[in-house]
């Protein structure tokens, strides 16, 4: 989204910050990758204005044995999937350009939350995760 005037005022939509999330398609050709009828995501969509936080609300769950990474993804504007980071089992790894942004915690082997802190409209997103096979 981008901001435009309209006189003086913000336009009224670009004031929230609007995430979307799905669950993660299951892709056969990658090795580990979870079958989504397995991995749910919650809640759908989330509302809420720049300058806010969505403080572990987006919640990923499974109940895959021996899947003990949960991955966060976001698709922005462009459709381009994104790594924000993965969990693996308590240990969170996250990328560079997100650290002081995105957090998540939980235990892989079972359950991952989302936090976006301090939201601006480069937030406004589709957010997705994913389970996969603990690898040696």
């Amino acid at each position: 989204m981008r901001a435009s005037l309209i006189g003086s005022h913000l336009n009224y939509f670009n004031m929230f910050f609007i995430v979307c999330m799905f669950i993660f398609p299951h892709l056969p050709e990658i090795n580990g990758t979870s079958d989504s009828k397995h991995v749910n995501q919650t809640p759908f969509f989330i509302i809420r204005e720049t300058g806010e936080s969505v403080d572990r609300e987006i919640n990923c769950s499974h109940n895959i044995p021996n899947h003990d990474v949960i991955l966060w993804y976001k698709q922005d504007e462009h459709k381009a999937l994104k790594l924000l980071g993965y969990l693996d089992v308590k240990f969170v790894n996250l990328e560079e350009d997100v650290k002081g942004k995105i957090s998540f915690g939980g235990d892989a082997r079972k359950q991952s939350s989302l936090t976006i802190s301090n939201l601006t409209l480069k937030d406004s997103a589709v957010y997705f995760c994913a389970a996969r096979l603990a690898q040696c």
